[in-house]
């Protein structure tokens, strides 16, 4: 793919399912149509699992797109205030802008999250308000300490190994994101596949990262 097919594609993953999609989809020959169209399906399972069970914020499918809150990648409001300033981006202008790629989000809202903690906003939404304002969505975000947990602290324990590291770089590259938001996604897709109730296992952690990861790279090389 070209650059300007690159470009239509990540368009497209922000994209919701609808006519406007269909519409840039009609913009790709047949066959680029038909690869790309059976990428989106991954999206169109997000938006299907907030209307069934299991809820959204429970879905392995959402984590791994970013559309779930993560308390490892918040929104840190001083910093947006300060990339706002730097790019002369308005607050009205920045809700419609984030409006118009298909996000429920008004004035207010950008308002309240240049004033203080905003835990609910996901990490998908995140990459979309740092590219709005020219900034590498990392400067944006703000490090929560995350509760203590068992899982989490077994999650924690996969994060720190090659392995693991390995796998995100992978991830990273796939999914054209930085590798910092690689690893939030992988440890979110770790946490939510993890059943209520089972005892944590680090090695069935790892292993469904890397058949995640794998399972990506295969359909990339098709």
């Amino acid at each position: 793919m070209n650059e300007e097919t690159d470009r239509l594609l990540e368009q497209l993953l922000e994209e919701p399912p609808g006519p406007r999609r269909e519409h840039m989809l009609m913009r790709l020959d047949g066959d680029q149509r038909e690869q790309i169209r059976a990428l989106l399906d991954a999206g169109d399972l997000v938006w299907e699992a907030a209307h069934t069970a299991p809820p959204l914020e429970e879905d392995p499918v959402a984590a791994m797109l970013g559309v779930v809150p993560d308390p490892g990648f918040q929104l840190d409001a001083a910093a947006l205030v300060r990339a706002c300033k730097a790019s002369s981006v308005k607050p009205t202008a920045l809700a419609a802008r984030l409006s118009a790629r298909g996000w429920q989000v008004d004035t207010t809202d950008v308002f309240r999250w240049q004033t203080r903690a905003a835990p609910d906003v996901p990490p998908a939404l995140i990459k979309a308000i740092a590219e709005e304002v020219r900034i590498d969505p990392d400067r944006l975000v703000a490090k929560a300490e995350p509760k203590p947990n068992t899982l989490r602290a077994v999650a924690e324990d996969v994060a720190a190994t090659p392995r693991f590291r390995d796998l995100a770089q992978r991830f990273a590259q796939i999914q054209r994101m930085s590798p910092t938001m690689a690893v939030s996604a992988l440890q979110s897709r770790m946490l939510a596949t993890v059943h209520r109730g089972d005892e944590p296992d680090k090695e069935q952690m790892l292993a469904s990262v890397e058949e995640l990861v794998r399972a990506l790279e295969a359909n990339q090389g098709q």
